[in-house]
């Protein structure tokens, strides 16, 4: 039993000893829920995550599944391939292609609307007025386009009983995005009003983001915890930056990268987020308070159960700079390596995407096995020299599993100082001292 007097996954506000706010999946909640199980499928047999990436997590709910790629005649028999892939994986992890909520695809270049058709029509025709929210950017991936014409990586929710808190599709105007188990994917939104200028553009897609979480039952951008902007010019990185600026005080964790084309004509900018929303099922279904920023720039945002790291930009080809970066910024959350359950990596260099694979065995396979899943891409970051942007999330442990690791776990709380930057503070939840925090369990 909670603190409260019912049993909870919950994010607790700390006065005086007392819990006074929570938020709870109720009859959606899962009894043997799992910060990290590795997926095998019959092409992709137990162990085989100990000599390559894993083909899927599970992760509190969600399965996080590495890019599938397949070689045929036809861009749509390309896409029926890639996903008739995916579907095995979800399968393997207990759910199925309706249950995708989010997925990342790349493209020729012009060729990102025949790219989105040929993979939307791969889907049952039951998810005609719901499939996942599908971000379609023009840019290689690891791989010539004369083997692949694209790849595909994607996220499920395992369904809920009694749909509580279970997936729900969403539309605001042109923006679209599909919500589960407390998050809200957003599918890549660009200006509708082409106006060259990347800050307004940015602005313009803001405000879009902005409708789309309200109608979701959020509170608006300060509701974000991760987003990744596609760029046509990496030069306009400052401008986006500054676009989140004029709008948050506590950016989420944010990676721009530079592609070769955007779905959206004419448009610069091209933004793909994840936000948080309140948990139904409880009177008290208003977060407690707002998610977590690790450093800097928010260069993470941690929630009950993830940790959002932007892109972490390495100089070495294997990546070795870029996971040591990533370590750190995990342990200040009591994490490490060994809690990441996914990667998107952005290559400078498609050539040198295998030394990419032997930095990623040794980091992971050798040093913190079992591996996350992965996808790889080909496109330029906003550091003029760095090889790699490795794009990760962590998974926070259970709470009996924490404390038997020493990991901080639930007791991992921030504050914010006078300055605006976030300290860190090792608070246990038992402790009946009173908290300034801002916290939103996911």
């Amino acid at each position: 039993m909670s603190p409260c007097g019912a049993t909870v996954v919950a994010a607790f506000v700390l006065a005086a000893g007392g819990c006074i706010a929570a938020q709870s999946l109720v009859a959606g909640h899962d009894p043997e829920d799992v910060a990290k199980k590795v997926v095998s499928t019959p092409w992709w047999p137990p162990g085989t995550e100990k000599k390559a990436e894993s083909v899927g997590i599970i992760s509190h709910g969600f399965v996080y599944m590495t890019a599938m790629m397949e070689s045929s005649k036809t861009l749509a028999e390309s896409a029926l391939a890639d996903m008739s892939d995916v579907r095995d994986i979800a399968n393997a992890a207990g759910a199925d292609l309706p249950d995708l909520v989010d997925c990342l695809a790349n493209a020729p270049l012009g060729d990102a609307r025949a790219v989105r058709q040929a993979l939307l029509a791969a889907l049952p025709v039951t998810m005609a007025t719901s499939p996942p929210a599908l971000t379609v950017v023009e840019m290689p991936g690891e791989y010539p386009f004369s083997f692949f014409s694209t790849s595909v990586s994607c996220i499920a929710s395992l369904p809920i009983v009694g749909r509580i808190n279970g997936r729900q599709s969403w539309q605001s105007n042109r923006t679209y995005g599909v919500s589960a188990r407390g998050l809200l994917f957003v599918q890549g939104v660009s200006s509708s009003m082409s106006q060259g200028d990347a800050r307004l553009e940015a602005s313009e897609a803001f405000r879009e983001i902005s409708e789309l979480i309200h109608k979701a039952g959020g509170t608006g951008l300060e509701d974000l915890v991760d987003c990744t902007a596609f760029l046509l010019n990496i030069s306009d990185a400052a401008s986006v930056r500054l676009a989140f600026a004029d709008r948050l005080q506590l950016q989420p964790a944010l990676t721009m990268i530079q592609v070769g084309g955007l779905e959206e004509s004419g448009s610069r900018v091209h933004l793909r987020c994840t936000a948080v929303l309140p948990l139904l099922g409880d009177a008290r279904s208003r977060p407690a308070s707002k998610p977590l920023h690790l450093g800097s720039g928010s260069r993470a945002v941690v929630t009950e159960h993830f940790v959002f790291a932007s892109a972490q930009l390495g100089h070495a080809s294997n990546g070795s700079d870029a996971f040591s970066s990533l370590e750190g910024l995990l342990q200040q959350a009591g994490l490490g390596l060994k809690d990441v359950i996914n990667c998107i990596f952005y290559v400078r260099d498609q050539s040198k995407v295998y030394d990419l694979f032997a930095g990623f065995f040794h980091a992971f396979n050798q040093e913190n096995p079992p591996p996350p899943s992965r996808s790889e891409f080909t496109a330029v970051s906003e550091c003029a020299g760095c090889e790699v942007a490795a794009k990760c999330i962590a998974a926070q442990r259970p709470s009996a599993e924490a404390s038997a690791s020493g990991s901080a776990g639930k007791s991992a709380l921030f504050r914010e100082s006078e300055g605006g930057e976030d300290s860190f503070l090792h608070t246990g939840l038992a402790r009946g001292e009173e908290l300034s925090a801002r916290s939103l369990l996911v």
